[in-house]
């Protein structure tokens, strides 16, 4: 469970980042500032989607594995009322 929660923390950084990467790359390619930069502008911004994606993917499963976990109780500690058998 602290491997998902650990992964949906990564999961929201990569978030952020890219989000920030893909936001500041957009701007680049309407101007000339950056000419040279161009050519490698499809490839920079399919391979930054694909890693957002994958964030966000992972940010999900990060948050809903412990969540399943906790609905499954395997330790049953939050069944104690029950009756024990003799």
């Amino acid at each position: 469970m602290g491997f998902s929660i650990t992964s949906a923390v990564f999961g929201g950084i990569i978030i952020l980042f890219y989000s920030i990467s893909i936001g500041t790359r957009r701007d680049w390619q309407d101007s000339s500032y950056y000419p040279d930069d161009y050519e490698n502008y499809d490839a920079e911004m399919a391979i930054s989607a694909i890693i957002l994606v994958l964030g966000i993917a992972a940010f999900v499963i990060g948050i809903w594995a412990p969540i399943s976990c906790c609905l499954m109780k395997p330790c049953a500690c939050c069944d104690a009322a029950t009756d024990h058998q003799v």
